[in-house]
């Protein structure tokens, strides 16, 4: 099987990606460029990996454009789809069992095609591409928690969102 882009390492689920150094200064100016969200708990600190996240799928994704610069319902344009990156810091590997999560109100509507899922550690070194869904199938499978809820294992919710486990989403390998 080809593999998208060399840059990529493969586990049995998920596509490593190491940052280089222009990596990081991209993703850096577009975090300040961005500013402190409305409502980001993180108060801004997860800016970065987020710009990372962006910048590693549009590297997956051959022949992608990234437009998350000019519009806001999404970050990277593929084949007529309107790609929106959802991206988590971290501090250890990701597993199968944990949430890929998509903030927002109970009535939220996605304003894009295909959602993204990307873990980044703490410190930049890795980015993991989780999966990928169809916007519409990933709002009809996932589970709606209030900001304060807990999960089955205790985790408490930091903000009101929608929630499928990483093993739900299509590999990354998968998309076309």
């Amino acid at each position: 099987m080809a593999y998208p882009k060399k840059k990529f390492t493969f586990t049995d689920d998920f596509a490593v990606y190491r940052p280089v150094s222009d990596d990081l200064v991209v993703a850096h100016k577009r975090s300040c460029d961005m500013g402190v969200l409305p409502n980001s708990f993180t108060r801004g600190m997860g800016r970065m990996a987020g710009c990372l996240g962006e910048i590693a799928v549009h590297k997956f994704i051959k022949r992608s454009k990234y437009v998350g610069d000019t519009t806001y319902t999404h970050d990277i344009e593929h084949k007529k789809r309107r790609v929106e990156v959802k991206s988590k810091s971290c501090a250890s590997i990701p597993k199968k069992n944990y949430i890929a999560s998509i903030n927002g109100k109970r009535e939220f509507v996605p304003d894009n095609d295909v959602y993204f899922f990307t873990r980044v550690r703490k410190d930049f070194m890795f980015v993991w591409v989780l999966g990928w869904m169809p916007s519409t199938k990933f709002m009809q499978k996932s589970v709606f928690k209030q900001r304060g809820e807990s999960d089955d294992d205790g985790f408490i919710f930091k903000s009101s969102g929608f929630h499928l486990p990483i093993e739900d989403l299509n590999k990354p390998i998968d998309y076309q």
